[in-house]
């Protein structure tokens, strides 16, 4: 099965928009075309951005909570252990590249591939791909 992690820009687009390619990402993972991988640093990150005022207009309370439900079950949990210090152009993004490589995901799907430039296309196994590209993967499958 696939492995995947997503940044925070994935899940919350998913959850504004559900028929746009985020939000059909989210289905697909609640269907159970891929095994989505996520660490307590992720999970903190996302409960923190949940809460931006800019988000909460867009966004029903339900549909957080749901979200946040649905990782703490579905999801398969890391550790978070790892740590890597690869990404500069925004530090933060390491967590989500060591949760990749930690869980043994093939994909790290994210919405700004610029803060991912230094681990370039693939890291340790991992393909950096934008969520349209990790769509189509699923597709082939």
């Amino acid at each position: 099965m696939i492995r995947a992690v997503f940044d925070a820009n994935v899940l919350i687009s998913g959850l504004i928009s559900a028929k746009g390619v985020p939000g059909k990402l989210i289905d697909a993972w609640l269907d159970g075309r891929f095994q989505l991988c996520i660490s307590p640093q992720i999970m903190d990150e996302l409960v923190r951005v949940l809460q931006y005022p800019r988000i909460v207009k867009r966004l029903e309370k339900r549909q957080a909570k749901e979200l946040l439900e649905d990782l703490g079950t579905l999801a398969e949990w890391v550790d978070g252990q790892l740590t890597l210090d690869v990404l500069t152009v925004d530090p933060s993004d390491n967590k989500y590249l060591a949760c990749a490589v930690e869980a043994h995901c093939s994909f790290l799907v994210t919405g700004n591939s610029a803060h991912f430039q230094e681990a370039r296309a693939k890291y340790k196994g991992v393909e950096i791909i934008n969520p349209r590209s990790f769509l189509d993967v699923l597709s082939l499958e």
